[in-house]
């Protein structure tokens, strides 16, 4: 090892010992160097979360979806009434005419959920997709055919996809 190797190794252990390596601030005991880039707290990478700017800390990320998240509590009913009943009276249509419900029900899902869109003022909310699915799936207990079963999971799918888009 040369000379200036050895005394770099050893101005790093000085430095090491007069500024410790900080803690994780959820994990005291887990010394490291990264930070979060918006508020500059200490974090292990168990707590860093990645973002497109950098990694950021949990609080943060939840800060920041926190605004995302414009939904009121009636959205959520009229979302579900909104599923049910289109989702229902759909069904009952389509499944009468075979094998057409393939290429009709993604167009359908994207009716109903551009509805929905539109009926709760385009908020967005975190279960909004959920709420509707689930409201689709209860509508549907009444055309238990094969066709009826296509229908669902393909509007079904459409519906989540398209309200999720918008939610995250």
């Amino acid at each position: 090892m040369t000379e200036s190797a050895a005394s770099n190794s050893t101005v790093d252990r000085d430095e090491l010992r007069k500024n410790p390596v900080p803690g994780c601030i959820n994990h005291p005991g887990r010394e490291t160097t990264l930070r979060c880039n918006r508020c500059d707290r200490p974090i292990c990478p168990e707590c860093a979360r990645k973002t497109p700017v950098g990694y950021r800390c949990t609080e943060c990320v939840r800060q920041q979806q926190s605004i995302f998240d414009t939904a009121i509590w009636h959205d959520y009913v009229v979302a579900a009434v909104i599923s049910f009943v289109l989702s229902g009276l759909a069904g009952a249509l389509l499944v009468r005419l075979g094998w057409f419900v393939i290429f009709l029900a993604p167009t359908v899902g994207g009716i109903i959920s551009e509805i929905i869109r539109r009926a709760v003022g385009r908020r967005r909310g975190k279960y909004l997709s959920y709420v509707a699915v689930g409201c689709m799936l209860l509508a549907g207990i009444f055309n238990l055919t094969m066709w009826g079963i296509v229908y669902l999971f393909i509007a079904a799918t459409t519906v989540y996809s398209r309200l999720r888009s918008i939610s995250i």
